[in-house]
């Protein structure tokens, strides 16, 4: 395995570990999280919808890693950009509260959050842009019949 597949591995694994401890305690601990009257944005959020989108982030994280592994680059590049939406998103966390409003653990993974989201676009757009194309299966040679 290649490091550039070795280190997404890791940091998509990372980051599954992460936002599962982050995205727990937002759903166990969301009134900590919301207040009365939120903005449009934080209207949006129910708390059923926490760990559903963490499913189908973490989702496409895995298919994303898998892709890449497989060297199908562009759709690696896709998927692993919206697996770092799960974690740029916790940034709005602060629109309608503020980081002292949040215990220090909570500050820290949604930094943590943050953090690895930028971390997993960085490789997104590295992957659409600049890594190099896995190549192409050989083909077999054609057979051209002259009779």
């Amino acid at each position: 395995m290649d490091r550039p597949t070795r280190f997404l591995r890791l940091l998509v694994g990372v980051t599954i570990v992460e936002s599962f401890i982050h995205y727990a305690d937002n759903t166990l601990r969301y009134d900590d999280y919301t207040i009365a009257d939120p903005t449009f944005p934080g209207s949006l959020i129910k708390q059923w919808v926490i760990p559903a989108s963490w499913v189908l982030f973490t989702a496409a994280g895995i298919i994303g890693y898998r892709r890449y592994r497989d060297g199908r680059r562009p759709e690696a590049a896709a998927w692993i950009g919206a697996y770092s939406t799960s974690g740029l998103i916790s940034g709005l966390h602060y629109v309608d509260i503020s980081p002292g409003d949040l215990s220090a653990f909570q500050n820290t993974f949604v930094f943590l959050d943050v953090v690895l989201g930028a971390l997993l676009l960085g490789f997104a757009l590295w992957t659409a842009l600049v890594a190099p194309r896995a190549p192409a299966p050989a083909r077999e040679p054609q057979v051209i019949d002259a009779s």
